[in-house]
């Protein structure tokens, strides 16, 4: 797409080590929850709603045992971010959430952000 608009596409972290981009992640205070997964080992009612922080040793498991992406980037999961050192003024707070599940595969699943607010 950036070439057809004559941009060029700059993708940093996709040329990073994804075991170190999780770990940088998470001790520079990115707090990031899982709103979706679709991957082996991750299930919608255990893990989603929880943190990168949370969930790194998990990933690091699934990663050894089923060759799942650390950072998602095979679709494993999708992530919201909360709060990071670039927005330093204001957070997000989740104050209520839905967790749906695929009707199909009840190992796959989203959480539906009804309310939140920033303190």
């Amino acid at each position: 797409m950036c070439q057809r608009l004559g941009l060029t596409s700059l993708s940093y972290l996709w040329e990073r080590n994804r075991v170190r981009l999780l770990a940088d992640l998470v001790d520079r205070g990115v707090h990031a929850v899982l709103v979706k997964v679709a991957g082996m080992g991750l299930l919608p009612h255990q893990h989603l709603g929880k943190s990168l922080a949370q969930l790194s040793y998990a990933l690091h498991r699934y990663h050894d045992k089923y060759g799942l992406d650390v950072c998602g980037e095979g679709g494993e999961f999708e992530t919201f971010v909360l709060d990071c050192p670039l927005f330093p003024r204001w957070r997000l707070v989740l104050d209520d959430t839905e967790l749906i599940l695929d009707p199909e595969d009840d190992s796959i699943g989203s959480l539906s952000l009804l309310r939140c607010h920033l303190e």
